[in-house]
């Protein structure tokens, strides 16, 4: 009796291993996503996250592409709003910064955009080697 249960445990442990490894076999090339179509998933339990490339269509970039040129010049306070951008409405920092208060003076547009969503202002600094 214990023979015919070991035999039955071992198969029924072998199909859920196997069953493990046939749901994380990789996409072939014939299966790559399409230009603009979806990278990737991750499965977790009943959870899929889906990754697709970013849309840019509803971003206005004429704020950006200021910001970029004042962020170009003054890195310092680029990185410091981009950790802190409470910074932009605290009047000490911008007293001691005065270059920020008549940037944003000069484009009102550009810092009602970063108030709004300030992430989409803050650049990924790049990692060490890179």
């Amino acid at each position: 009796m214990r023979r015919w249960s070991s035999v039955l445990a071992a198969i029924v442990l072998s199909a859920g291993l196997a069953g493990l490894g046939a749901a994380q076999v990789p996409p072939a090339a014939s299966e790559a996503p399409a230009p603009g179509g979806v990278l990737g998933s991750v499965t977790k339990g009943n959870t899929t996250v889906v990754f697709e490339p970013a849309n840019p269509s509803d971003i206005e970039t004429q704020p950006l592409t200021i910001w970029d040129g004042f962020a170009t010049a003054h890195p310092g306070v680029a990185r410091a709003l981009a950790f802190r951008p409470s910074l932009m409405n605290d009047s000490g920092y911008l007293k001691k910064h005065p270059e920020l208060n008549a940037f944003f003076e000069e484009h009102p547009d550009v810092r009602d955009a970063m108030a709004a969503d300030p992430g989409n202002f803050a650049a990924i600094p790049p990692r060490p080697g890179e």
